[in-house]
């Protein structure tokens, strides 16, 4: 192997000429280098944890994710259209069966199946080289494999959440021969999750010894090479032993001798100290990129804020009021016109004439007054979200990890050393710091009504007294569903539009919280999506083995790890009376 280690990570790197100058600054000249440089698997690597669609969220799925309000983001009620009568395709809203309902074009029809398998050859070409090496160089490879295995694990487990059975064991075998591997059966999804949780395991025990195996030199060119966490095989430890908590905490619903003991070895590990988040080698062109955010600014008027967040949000009146409305909105949300903050409603009826009345808004986030002189109804805020350029790429946060510790707690399926309700006030106050940080990295409109759109951070007086408002109603909450309400509620506020496939997944898997029912003129609908089609290559490419798993192919088939107990459960209010 004669070419850089880099050029492979600058193969990657060639689509995006806007920043090749900051690219030539962090990585050598492929042409230049000495001749002891022999080795392509630490490029490999960068390459396959910067590729869209793994950890950095791709601007074409993000695009139909929001576009017309009824994929996962509309039915989850993450975010919405400011919807009305107008909108005429939202009459088959409860339609879940035809595709004309629930529209699952961006996973299914955006190649996220086939794109997984593709976008993890990496990890197949950077195992074969591994393995056929022996002493330092071998030692030099092992922390790039378990690293690029990790990936291969992680975006496994998303694609059973999405499709349930996936093509696994026989999957991802680099050269070896056999029609099984090149058209391998579906597995059993739980039997995957299993799989992918004992590896995890093995990981987090082995990673330090490796990394501590590797040579001077192959540490400095790891430090390099390794964008999210610059080296620092501590953070991708907790971040792999965090992964595998939440597999756990899954699986524990559908076998809970499996997983608890599993839960408490992990509880006995490192889990992440500080939220993980990074940042690409460029600024992102929000208007023109190809990440998640130019997705997101083009779909603007589908990111209004629906009323199940917003009413945990503002508790008053409609105007922020600190001590009585959570610390967080000013940084989430956009005010309206009115100088205050509303939600968006799934009861059309009462929105539509709203809407009639002459309660407008501005479609985009390209003109601040616009929007501000506008809108009758509060979007997520353009500073934080829309614009920012610098919002770092999401791996895992303290507040995720505090609401999963409460529902272990909540649950008795692990000694966490807390009570439930103060893993609930833990995580207020982490999920408050987080997202003024990411308020603050922003640059868009600097100077424009700074103290609206960029507020300075409630006192901790404030954020905790929060803090313990939740936890006062966490405590009051009457039975096991009931607390696990509150839980979820504080899910989708400190998730929100950040992370749509996670709160859809947990929605699906504990069937919380409650959503709004959709009125549709005279009709009251309360549908349900499961999960996703597969990709119609599936049925061309891979018929045999496609057959025996065709009866999943819809989206009301719920995934493995949906409890028997929560099966056929419709979380919807009966009415708009939120409690």
């Amino acid at each position: 192997m004669k070419k850089s280690y880099l050029y492979i990570a600058m193969m990657a790197l060639a689509t995006f000429t806007a920043c090749k100058k900051d690219v030539e600054k962090r990585f050598y000249d492929p042409d230049k280098l000495n001749a002891t440089v022999t080795d392509v698997v630490p490029g490999l690597f960068t390459q396959l944890i910067t590729n869209n669609k793994i950890f950095v969220q791709d601007y074409g799925e993000w695009y139909y994710l929001l576009n017309g309000g009824t994929s996962i983001t509309g039915y989850g009620q993450i975010a919405q259209r400011y919807i009305s009568y107008r909108y005429d395709w939202f009459s088959s809203y409860n339609d879940l069966v035809s595709g004309n309902g629930f529209d699952d074009f961006p996973i299914s029809g955006q190649s996220y199946f086939q794109n997984s398998y593709t976008k993890l050859k990496n990890y197949e070409v950077i195992k074969d080289s591994v393995e056929l090496r022996t002493g330092q160089l071998k030692q030099d490879g092992d922390v790039y494999l378990k690293l690029a295995t990790f990936v291969k694990l992680y975006q496994c487990g998303k694609l059973v959440d999405f499709f349930n059975s996936i093509p696994y064991f026989d999957a991802f075998q680099g050269v070896k021969g056999g029609a099984q591997y090149l058209f391998p059966k579906y597995d059993d999804p739980k039997q995957v999750y299993q799989s992918i949780i004992a590896d995890l395991g093995g990981l987090v025990n082995t990673l330090p010894t490796a990394f501590t195996q590797m040579s001077a030199s192959a540490k400095t060119v790891f430090q390099q090479q390794d964008y999210a966490f610059k080296g620092d095989i501590n953070k991708w430890v907790a971040f792999i032993n965090f992964t595998r908590l939440k597999m756990l905490v899954r699986i524990a619903g559908v076998d809970e001798a499996y997983a608890k003991p599993l839960i408490q070895e992990v509880l006995g590990k490192p889990l992440p100290a500080t939220d993980l988040t990074w940042t690409m080698w460029y600024k992102i062109d929000v208007l023109g990129g190809g990440t998640w955010q130019r997705g997101l600014y083009e779909n603007t008027y589908a990111s209004f804020i629906p009323n199940i967040i917003m009413k945990r949000l503002n508790y008053g009146d409609s105007t922020y009021q600190p001590g009585i409305d959570d610390p967080r909105l000013p940084v989430l949300a956009m005010p309206t016109k009115f100088k205050d903050y509303r939600g968006v409603s799934a009861n059309i009826e009462q929105q539509d004439a709203l809407y009639t009345s002459g309660q407008k808004y501005y479609a985009f986030a390209d003109n601040l007054s616009s929007s501000l002189s506008t809108n009758a109804k509060s979007m997520y805020s353009h500073i934080t979200l829309h614009r920012n350029e610098n919002l770092p790429v999401y791996m895992a946060t303290l507040g995720e990890l505090d609401l999963l510790l409460a529902e272990i707690a909540l649950k008795n399926l692990g000694n966490t050393g807390k009570a439930a309700e103060e893993h609930i006030k833990d995580a207020v106050v982490h999920s408050t710091n987080f997202w003024y940080y990411l308020n603050q990295l922003s640059t868009y409109g600097r100077g424009t009504l700074d103290s609206v759109l960029y507020p300075s951070k409630p006192t901790d007086a404030i954020v905790f007294g929060w803090g313990d408002n939740i936890k006062a109603k966490f405590l009051a909450a009457p039975t096991l569903e009931d607390k696990m309400e509150i839980l979820m509620q504080q899910k989708y506020i400190h998730l929100n539009l950040l992370q749509p496939y996670e709160l859809w997944a947990e929605l699906r898997r504990t069937r919380h919280p409650k959503l709004e029912p959709f009125t549709w003129h005279a009709s009251v609908w309360k549908p349900m999506p499961e999960r996703v089609h597969y990709p119609t290559v599936e049925l061309t490419n891979n018929p045999d083995n496609f057959a025996k798993v065709a009866n999943e192919n819809n989206t009301t088939s719920p995934i493995f790890w949906v409890p028997a107990s929560q099966r056929g459960v419709v979380p919807y209010w009966d009415n708009y009376n939120y409690q």
